[in-house]
């Protein structure tokens, strides 16, 4: 494996201010200079700010909450004192900026190899709206600092779970820093993510813990302090909002109940207001997030903050995850999967999160060396932090990078690899498919389009296709007798290796036939001519034309043609195949015999993002792309789902045979009509983890002859054609994210359509999602009124194991901000009962009758 990069997060006490002129070196710099050189690591991890920054904000924008107990001359003497302040704080607001000794970098030659943090105690969704805003303009402030500086990245605190009532203004603001500096910026902004929230794991909600702090997001000791059982609670705890010159917001501590008043009538959240503000927040953690996520083991509220905060930022390409592994992982594969489909810039990796082993060394569980191995191939930068508090008895602080270095340079065992990751590795591990990751490529139109010698060239060099269409047509001849003179027809011959198959077929098999080669691109049959020239001579005769319209000596009793694209027919092998059946004795064989098209639902920000470009024009996402998948993540699940309807993880969704026999044809054997051509799929898909669904990903499978085929299916291709990498998986994209709740299904519909005149052939998909539910009696979807909660009476009704008329349903998915939908028709269970579900989002219809992408016959 590549090597990884590893940044060490510096530990205090930071270098001071420089205090010699440039071009000297700076302390820091120096400090930055002599940890690369004596150590292993690539960069340093550095807050931007130092506490002197915090004491002037607090200063400025919060007024303590302990002003009781003063005399009246106290009193006005500290509002007039106030009044001064508000006033800086006023200018401040106006001006914004940083004072030099508020700052632990300050020169731009300090950022070579250094990764900014920003200051942690910044609440961008702070219960109080003033904090809100004072927070952003303090974010304003750094990040403008960190743009002057080229900081090539900023990682910004954590949201807290226990505000997730405030999330949106969290991202609103995010999106809003995003737009300073203008299109040129620089600087990336990085948000720092929890791996989990430690109470969703054991099935409590939300982990109060996490309102405080950018290092972790634990519980709080039984005193609700975070800091520990003995030390006093933190200014967090104990600070308003000192707007003085601001209205009170009637929407102002909405989301904290039982606030004690402070005097003059300000908000002042107690210790048991806090955790009455932390149950609040469990109530109102997003509909997408609801009681389900426990009941179905998916631990998903701190994705769901990333993905609230990159969809309001539309997906901007300078918006990345640091994904800190402070807490414990998720016990859920498909969960951790979620993140090897985002942006992960950053691994934050603290000391704690190391185990020791019976020597006393750090290292890590087999869980997270999995995890972290998975996340290489999106080379994050890992940061090691606290590696000088000695929580580990052996090694010392240069233990963990040693450790860190060890497990990223090794592969990740077979049996832990997703189907999607082997199919992956598959592919990419070839050096003629390197820089290809989740790059997009037009699929070919090999009709309309004369390839070129070095697209032939790529396709070429893959042995394990031509070893399997060798192998294939060595057993078709084994199946014909020995004693007679066969022909073998070559269709679309290209350059010839297929051609050179079936010449050391023969051999093998020890029979006699005459070898036809047909091809169109006029500059490939030079290179036919070539090496009938000086290979082949006369064991080959080789034609120039059209397969669908050329006519040949003599039929033939095997014709071979590698026509697949990478959904199996977007390339028009059907329509190809059809018009070349007339080359076959009515006894001939087809090499492929047939071949099936498959899909699943995928999430890729990468994709998305690309697909939806600015630079892009409106069609670009509702055309089907060619796709190295790498930064892929595959959604559906292996069971049936909550309904017991759903299919496979990967399904099928239609087939070709060769040759049809039942075609009406015209007088040159020609088909009248390409109409049988025409196709059409239903899927349904489960969803056992909650995600964003940007689109679909298309395989094939093919059969050759006999046991012998080709597969792009990510189940089957390792044991089909292992290590083949001729042909990338197809992607359908989604012009806007589809939301997919944990539970849920995913009906897909898939179309392949031609024309009247048979002149273009294209593909339309469209997708819905619905919840699932048992326990529903038939009919009780058309009821009307509204039940407890506000629920439509079809979700309450019932009883036995699927609910009763006070409790909810049994529900296959998450609470749905459609509850009193009426359900979509059910299916009779055969115990009484009616499985519904409930629709709660779709896709439009993509490529409608083929206006943006199509492939010319």
């Amino acid at each position: 494996m590549p090597r990884q990069a590893i940044a060490l997060s510096l530990p205090s006490p930071l270098p001071p201010l420089p205090t010699v002129p440039h071009p000297a070196a700076s302390p820091l710099q120096t400090t930055i200079s002599t940890t690369l050189s004596s150590t292993d690591y690539d960069a340093v991890c550095v807050p931007l700010t130092n506490p002197r920054w915090q004491e002037r904000w607090d200063r400025l924008c919060l007024r303590p909450a302990d002003d009781e107990g003063l005399s009246p001359a106290e009193i006005e003497a500290k509002e007039l004192e106030r009044e001064l302040v508000d006033r800086e704080a006023d200018v401040w607001r106006r001006d914004g900026g940083l004072k030099r000794d508020e700052v632990n970098v300050s020169r731009l030659e300090e950022t070579q190899h250094l990764i900014g943090v920003a200051a942690e105690w910044l609440e961008l969704d702070s219960p109080d709206e003033g904090i809100r805003f004072d927070s952003e303009l303090a974010l304003r402030s750094e990040l403008a600092h960190a743009l002057y500086l080229s900081l090539p990245t900023l990682i910004l605190p954590a949201p807290s779970l226990a505000n997730r009532a405030h999330l949106a203004s969290y991202a609103r603001a995010v999106s809003n820093l995003l737009q300073l500096g203008g299109p040129s910026a620089f600087t990336n902004l990085s948000i720092r993510i929890p791996i989990s929230d430690p109470l969703e794991l054991i099935g409590q909600g939300p982990a109060p813990g996490a309102a405080g702090g950018m290092l972790n997001s634990a519980p709080l000791p039984p005193n609700g302090n975070a800091n520990g059982p003995n030390e006093p609670l933190s200014n967090k705890h104990k600070r308003i909002s000192s707007l003085s010159t601001r209205p009170t917001s009637i929407h102002q501590g909405q989301g904290l109940p039982n606030l004690a008043l402070a005097p003059q009538g300000m908000r002042v959240a107690s210790n048991a207001s806090a955790a009455s503000a932390v149950s609040a927040a469990s109530s109102m953690m997003s509909a997408r997030s609801g009681v389900a996520t426990l009941a179905h083991g998916d631990p998903s509220s701190t994705w769901e903050m990333w993905d609230t905060i990159r969809a309001m930022c539309g997906y901007h390409p300078r918006l990345s995850v640091t994904l800190d592994l402070t807490n414990p992982l998720p016990p859920s594969v498909g969960a951790l999967a979620r993140w090897t489909a985002e942006p992960v810039k950053h691994v934050w990796l603290p000391a704690g999160s190391f185990i020791p082993n019976a020597k006393g060394y750090p290292v890590l569980s087999k869980a997270c060396q999995a995890f972290l191995k998975g996340m290489c191939k999106q080379n994050p930068t890992f940061i090691l932090s606290n590696t000088t508090v000695s929580r580990h008895s052996a090694g010392g602080p240069n233990a963990y990078l040693q450790y860190l270095r060890h497990i990223t340079s090794q592969p990740i065992s077979a049996g832990s690899a997703s189907s999607m990751g082997k199919l992956a590795d598959q592919i990419g591990s070839n050096e003629y498919t390197q820089g290809y990751s989740d790059y997009l490529q037009a699929p070919l139109q090999p009709l309309m389009d004369d390839l070129g010698s070095a697209t032939y060239d790529v396709f070429e060099r893959d042995p394990v296709k031509y070893r399997q269409y060798e192998e294939a047509v060595f057993l078709a001849l084994q199946d014909l007798p020995a004693d007679r003179q066969h022909v073998v027809t070559v269709v679309g011959a290209g350059r010839g290796p297929l051609v050179a198959c079936s010449l050391r077929a023969l051999q093998r098999s020890g029979r006699h036939a005459s070898v036809y080669a047909v091809e169109k691109n006029a500059n490939a049959f030079v290179t036919l001519q070539e090496r009938k020239a000086i290979e082949w001579g006369d064991s080959v005769e080789i034609l120039y034309g059209d397969m669908r319209t050329l006519d040949v000596p003599e039929q033939a009793d095997i014709m071979v043609s590698e026509l697949l694209g990478s959904f199996g027919d977007n390339e028009l092998s059907p329509e190809c195949l059809d018009g070349a059946m007339r080359f076959l004795k009515p006894t001939g064989i087809s090499i492929p015999i047939s071949y099936t098209a498959h899909l699943a639902p995928i999430s890729s920000s990468k994709l998305h993002a690309d697909v939806t470009a600015p630079s892009r024009a409106a069609a670009a996402a509702e055309t089907p792309y060619v796709v190295m998948m790498s930064l892929v993540n595959l959604l559906s699940g292996e069971g049936p789902g909550a309904s017991g309807r759903c299919g496979e993880k990967v399904q099928q969704c239609w087939q070709f045979e060769h040759p049809r026999r039942d075609l009406i044809v015209d007088s040159a054997g020609a088909p009248l009509t390409n109409s049988h051509n025409t196709r059409s799929a239903t899927l349904l898909f489960s969803i056992p983890h909650a995600a964003q669904c940007h689109g679909l990903a298309g395989y094939f499978e093919a059969h050759l002859y006999g046991n012998i085929g080709l597969s792009t299916h990510p189940e089957t291709a390792h044991r089909v054609s292992p290590e083949m990498f001729s042909w990338f998986p197809l992607f359908f994209p989604f012009k806007s994210p589809l939301y997919l709740p944990t539970g849920s299904e995913l009906e897909v519909n898939v179309w392949r359509l031609c024309d009247q005149r048979g002149r273009k052939v294209w593909y339309e998909w469209c997708a819905e999602v619905y919840l699932p539910t048992l326990g529903v009696t038939a009919g009780a979807g058309t009821g009307s009124g509204i039940g407890p909660n506000g629920q439509s009476p079809a979700l309450w009704s019932g009883s036995g194991a699927g609910g009763t008329p006070n409790g909810p349903p049994r529900m296959g998915g998450q609470a749905s901000p459609l509850m009193d939908a009426p359900f979509s028709p059910g299916l009779p269970n055969g115990q009484g009962q009616t499985e519904g579900r409930i629709k709660i989002g779709q896709t439009s219809l993509h490529n409608p009758g083929g206006i943006s992408s199509w492939v010319g016959l």
